[in-house]
């Protein structure tokens, strides 16, 4: 192999990984929009001419984004996590494969509900002018599971109560916001946010152990309201 075909090789790989990289963030950067109800983000993950298979919809992929915002901003919150990307490239064309992990934390009176679903993103993306984004999506679905849990944050606020803790359990900022109220779109202002003073908590587990006979408390509360109810419709 002379000089210049090794350079068109390298020129080859540099291409894919350069190629690859850029379908991952594509990948991540639909997880954070959609996390954090970002719209604009979300639509620039797609061609404009773009479709999407979500299995509640189907249709063109910004209408997606329009249509799917309002209905995450519903949920207390959501998390997707990406895993196992697998990128074919072909040209300027790329099959792709994904699996994903998403909750959903819906709000029912002073607990939540949270949805577990898994599957895998199988996407077509297309490079123009230099730039990837998802041209087609379709969702396979392989999992789910919904489980009522208790609202940890306010426990953990009565355990720290309860054990004589002072002071802020959970800061404004540290706590996972939809756009652009989230830590992460105030970039210019990041360092401002960051205490340099904490005082450590001498005993992390107290809140927790604390929290133990307040939730113990609330399930024989639950499953009280539940025999009654019982009892009246027999």
């Amino acid at each position: 192999m002379n000089s210049e075909d090794r350079i068109a090789q390298l020129e080859r790989m540099l291409d894919e990984l350069q190629s690859k990289e850029q379908i991952r963030d594509v990948m991540h950067r639909y997880a954070r929009s959609v996390d954090r109800c970002d719209i604009e983000g979300l639509k620039a993950c797609y061609w404009e001419d773009g479709w999407d298979d979500h299995g509640f919809f189907g249709g063109n992929a910004h209408e997606f984004a329009d249509y799917v915002i309002p209905i995450l901003e519903q949920a207390e919150s959501s998390i997707h996590q990406i895993s196992n990307e697998i990128i074919e490239l072909d040209g300027d064309r790329a099959f792709t494969e994904c699996y994903w992990q998403v909750l959903h934390r819906l709000p029912k009176g002073d607990e939540f509900l949270d949805y577990m679903h898994e599957g895998r993103y199988l996407d077509v993306f297309e490079r123009r002018h230099g730039t990837w984004k998802i041209y087609t999506r379709t969702i396979v679905g392989d999992s789910d599971r919904l489980f009522q849990v208790a609202d940890l944050k306010a426990l953990m606020v009565e355990g720290a109560k309860a054990i004589g803790m002072t002071g802020e359990i959970y800061e404004p900022h540290a706590i996972g916001r939809r756009a652009p109220a989230d830590l992460v779109f105030k970039k210019e202002e990041f360092v401002n946010f960051i205490n340099k003073n904490r005082d450590a908590v001498e005993d992390f587990w107290a809140p927790f152990i604390a929290m133990a006979p307040i939730l113990q408390s609330r399930w024989k509360q639950h499953i009280l309201r539940l025999t009654n109810r019982l009892r009246r419709k027999r």
